[in-house]
């Protein structure tokens, strides 16, 4: 389970989601709830390394969590980040499209790793 990068990617996530979840980007506290789901979807991923097909499925449900809570960000916070330079808390803004890269980049090791139990299947 730990040898394989996605699990190292998708760990790096439920960091990243954790840490947002307790130091959030916004003062809605719905983004902080998005954050903790986002976590513990993370780390069910993680454990759910048998069942490839379904580790897809949960990642790709990430990854349109992590764009819900930008637009949740954007349609409702009176600041934006980027325009708010003065205030030094705001450097947890790019965790989410951190952890989207990671959740990307896990999304391909999985499908590597289904690849290549396939074709270990068929030597059979």
């Amino acid at each position: 389970m730990i040898q394989r990068i996605q699990t190292v990617y998708l760990f790096f996530v439920l960091c990243l989601m954790a840490i947002l979840a307790f130091v959030p980007f916004s003062s809605l506290w719905a983004i902080s709830v998005g954050a903790g789901i986002i976590a513990a979807l993370a780390l069910i991923t993680i454990f759910l390394y048998k069942k490839r097909k379904i580790q897809i499925k949960i990642c790709y449900l990430i990854l349109f969590l992590l764009v819900l809570l930008y637009a949740l960000y954007f349609i409702f916070d009176k600041h934006l980040p980027f325009l708010d330079l003065i205030r030094l808390t705001r450097y947890t803004f790019v965790f989410p499209f951190i952890a989207g890269v990671l959740v990307f980049l896990a999304i391909r090791g999985i499908i590597k790793d289904e690849k290549l139990v396939r074709s270990l299947d068929r030597l059979r």
